[in-house]
């Protein structure tokens, strides 16, 4: 533990799940010395890919004060990987450049508001709850729960319960659904005000949108209110009420629906028993049709789904907050402990010289005894003739 929180406290730049520096320079001295990268990855302990994102990761450290061919000399990289990086490099300097100069035109670089927040000083007991809420959720990624991580933490469980319910809530927010390419989206939205703010004609905002500029003027002319002013979160809402299927959600809707499915988790049947029941009992009748992922989120969610919080205990898990796979290590569930591995079982196994340490022994094993039920059968038949 002790040695852990060393670890995760230093501040080197590096992550702390991250492969250790010693072990980068080791990779590094055999490289240099003219080793393949094959045997330099080997020879450190890390995969190939490894090998190729540090070698990247110092191509463009060396680009940016050197030219392509010393570059690719020192590097000892083959053609056709250096052309393909240099090209890579370009690209993504491009990239950065051009969101430098779109920041610069929208006027969103307010050396003010960022002097001021530069300013802000963090008091020390933030410092340590945001330290204490990292390695909480680093703990409990690793595999620990609640309790564990609370514990080798000095925190009380009430404490690691309210981290994960904010942490519930959070992850349910919901994101504007970014436009498929038909319809403007809320973030065009909001590009199409900071333009107009800027004094840029619609043709110009088409072209920085990639639209035409009818559907621009057919934007602003359908969402400006009465003194000609547009507000892009007033318009998306405005267009998404305008779509043809604004509909509630299903429990919400049918209250007759709603009735049975609280009358059933009354009685704690599982979501999935609901539903089962629902469509043998209700089979023409689509209304009264629903997925158990309808009422889990409705249950666990506070979105107005149209069950109450109250239902959440009358689950058979008596959870108030959904237990996504990836809170635990693996995904699979909890880990079992003191296990014992396939390749540490006797080596006298291997030489399949007893009965019952090769595959086809429970085969055989079938089949005697089906020959020998055969063999009682015609017994008894010729007894009984």
């Amino acid at each position: 533990m002790i040695e852990w929180e060393d670890r995760f406290q230093r501040d080197d730049g590096r992550h702390h799940f991250q492969v250790g520096a010693e072990v980068e320079a080791a990779f590094w001295t055999s490289y240099q010395q003219g080793t393949s990268l094959a045997k330099a990855t080997q020879g450190a302990g890390v995969s190939r890919a490894t090998g190729y994102r540090w070698l990247y990761n110092r191509f463009n450290l060396l680009r940016a004060s050197n030219g392509p061919a010393r570059v690719r000399k020192e590097l000892r990289l083959l053609p056709g990987t250096a052309a393909a990086w240099e090209k890579r490099w370009k690209t993504e300097l491009t990239v950065a450049k051009e969101r430098l100069d779109q920041a610069h035109r929208a006027g969103i670089q307010d050396t003010r508001l960022f002097a001021a927040r530069a300013a802000q000083t963090v008091s020390p007991a933030k410092t340590r709850r945001d330290l204490a809420e990292t390695r909480y959720w680093d703990l409990v990624n690793a595999g620990s729960s609640n309790a564990e991580a609370c514990r080798m933490l000095g925190m009380s469980r009430r404490a690691g319960t309210k981290l994960r319910n904010q942490r519930a809530e959070q992850s349910h927010i919901r994101v504007p659904v970014q436009g498929a390419g038909r319809y403007l989206s809320l973030l065009e939205r909001i590009q199409i005000a900071d333009l107009l703010r800027l004094d840029c004609s619609l043709r110009r905002i088409g072209r920085e949108l990639g639209r035409c500029p009818s559907t621009i003027k057919r934007e602003l002319d359908r969402h400006r209110d009465g003194h000609g002013r547009y507000s892009p979160h007033a318009a998306d809402h405005s267009a998404s009420q305008q779509r043809r299927r604004p509909r509630d959600r299903k429990l919400r809707r049918n209250r007759r629906l709603r009735a049975i499915v609280q009358r059933k988790l009354n009685r704690h049947w599982s979501p999935e028993q609901i539903c089962g029941w629902l469509a043998l009992q209700f089979p023409f009748e689509p209304g009264l049709q629903l997925s158990p992922e309808t009422i889990y989120r409705a249950s666990l969610f506070n979105d107005d789904g149209g069950l109450d919080k109250k239902y959440c205990p009358r689950l058979r898990t008596g959870r108030k907050i959904r237990r996504h796979r990836w809170r635990t290590g693996s995904g699979h569930g909890a880990v079992v402990r003191n296990m014992t591995m396939i390749s540490q079982r006797p080596p006298a196994i291997e030489t399949k010289t007893e009965a019952g340490h090769w595959e086809g022994d429970l085969v055989r094993h079938e089949a005697l005894f089906y020959r020998a039920e055969v063999e009682d059968l015609r017994r008894c038949a010729v007894a009984a003739a």
